[in-house]
């Protein structure tokens, strides 16, 4: 039996790639970063070893055009066929499934992903696809789910497993119930990758100050906090589970001495905290892999990590460290349930640039209450910590209802979307009533992204240099110039709906 674990190629009428796998605000790219989706990596390995063939299928990271994406997967003529959906694509999902149907028509093909775990008849009346996983633990799901199929000619009808809605032959819709998840996460097996062709996600990352870098198997699956309202990682639909810190101590141990690699991220929606962040740094140093010239990356949020937790974590050479800023007012974090306070932003930024940290922040702006008081309070806090060093580097999004997360379906409820058609929440525009025209936040993104250009920030990069640390050099004289692209993409990806340009903004977006 085979099975394929399929990204189709999205390209958009500017030549941008959808960026869809791991994740969690797809946006278009004309300078692409390739993510390795951790997850169905690690379902595909899951499934290999339980003997299974799997066609690993990702053709945004193959370099493929749709038309060889396509050919390739007629050829292969999987049994079953795994997609990942997401609200900006799912158009073009429906039409893609009902096209790989129509030349495949005994494939099994499964949707998965946030969206249609959250609107699971949406996609089964949208297109013909077999059923709709509802869960984020695919790996598991599918574990169970195709050793059944496998063995039982009447699954559709018999099987019994949670979080599934299967067509059945008559065309009606069966839902199993709401998925569980029972097993803890050591079962999983870690990521295979040979398998996953791992080097095609180890160049092309803006979050790697040296390559080749890679994804680890995450170490927390969803997000151990999960209430922030515009995150996938938030609903009853999502369970919490940790693995073991000697487990990925192993995973690191194995990609630093077996493949290579310089540079290890951890994608979890948030990353270890207290005694398991302490003993996983420690155990980073016990096995000498501090030595061994990698860098170590994670998501965490403000107030999670003290100064002890956080210098033990500089000596293990951990460098890269995101965390969600959102915007600069009370108000909105509330409303956001962010769940952290400004007043500790400052003591938290201060501990990681004295360790040797890189924090980044994420930024959004165009929140459907965000008023002009708010927005200049954002930007003004913004360059106060780039520009005095506190902060390394950013990102600006604007915030895009999604894949019906509590804030989504808030906009629905309040009013004030402006479309519904989902080719719009693409996150190239704003899609909600604001109190502001949608000018002054598109303004707000080219501001903060022109930060990098700014005097007093290349000086701040200069007086860093000081400190002898090699990786301050590599920032300065191999990142920035890598870096100069991408920020340049992200000023026209976010602002090229803006109305009232002039032509010295309109020559930085050629």
């Amino acid at each position: 039996m085979k099975i394929s674990i399929s990204y189709p190629p999205i390209i958009n009428d500017h030549g941008q790639k959808a960026m869809v796998s791991q994740n969690r605000n797809v946006q278009f790219f004309k300078e692409p970063t390739y993510l390795l989706p951790v997850t169905y990596a690690q379902a595909a390995t899951y499934l290999k070893q339980m003997g299974y063939e799997v066609y690993w299928d990702d053709g945004n990271a193959q370099l493929k055009s749709f038309d060889k994406w396509f050919e390739d997967l007629i050829n292969e003529s999987p049994n079953v066929i795994v997609l990942e959906s997401t609200t900006p694509v799912m158009k073009f999902y429906w039409q893609t499934i009902d096209k790989v149907k129509k030349a495949l028509p005994n494939s099994i093909v499964i949707m998965t992903g946030y969206h249609s775990m959250r609107m699971p008849e949406e996609t089964m009346q949208k297109c013909a696809a077999d059923m709709v996983l509802r869960s984020s633990n695919v790996d598991f799901a599918l574990h169970r789910l195709i050793p059944f199929i496998h063995e039982n000619d009447n699954w559709r009808t018999d099987y019994l497993g949670e979080g599934l809605l299967i067509r059945l032959d008559n065309g009606q819709l069966r839902s199993t119930g709401d998925f569980r998840q029972v097993e803890p996460l050591d079962n999983v097996p870690l990521v295979d990758r040979d398998l996953v062709n791992w080097e095609d996600y180890a160049f092309e990352n803006g979050n790697f100050l040296q390559t080749p870098g890679t994804y680890a198997s995450s170490v927390i699956r969803d997000c151990m906090f999960g209430k922030c309202t515009f995150c996938r990682y938030n609903g009853p639909d999502l369970t919490f589970s940790m693995m073991s810190v000697e487990r990925s101590l192993d995973e690191y141990e194995r990609l630093i001495n077996e493949h290579g690699v310089k540079e290890i991220f951890d994608d979890s929606g948030v990353w270890y905290r207290g005694k398991e962040a302490r003993q996983f740094a420690q155990g980073i140093i016990d096995r000498g892999l501090h030595k061994k010239g990698c860098y170590f990356g994670i998501n965490t949020r403000f107030e999670y990590l003290d100064e002890e937790t956080i210098k033990l974590m500089g000596k293990a050479n951990f460098r890269f460290i995101l965390l969600g800023y959102e915007a600069a007012d009370n108000v909105t974090l509330i409303k956001l349930n962010k769940g952290y306070q400004l007043q500790h932003v400052d003591n938290c930024l201060k501990w990681m640039t004295k360790y040797g940290m890189h924090p980044h922040l994420t930024i959004m702006v165009g929140y459907y209450w965000q008023t002009q008081k708010q927005l200049d309070n954002t930007v003004s806090e913004v360059k106060r910590l780039m520009f005095s060093g506190l902060a390394r580097t950013l990102q600006v999004t604007l915030c895009t209802p999604l894949d019906y997360t509590p804030y989504h379906k808030e906009c629905i409820k309040e009013g004030v979307l402006l479309t519904d058609d989902y080719n719009d929440f693409d996150m190239s525009k704003l899609i909600v009533k604001t109190p502001i025209p949608h000018d002054q936040y598109y303004k707000a993104v080219r501001d903060m992204y022109s930060i990098a250009f700014h005097p007093k920030f290349i000086l701040r990069q200069l007086l860093f240099l000081t400190s002898f640390k090699k990786k301050d050099w590599q920032f300065l004289f191999t990142y920035s110039i890598r870096a100069i692209r991408r920020v340049r993409q992200h000023i026209f990806n976010l602002t090229r709906h803006e109305t009232s340009k002039s032509p010295e903004k309109m020559s930085v977006e050629k």
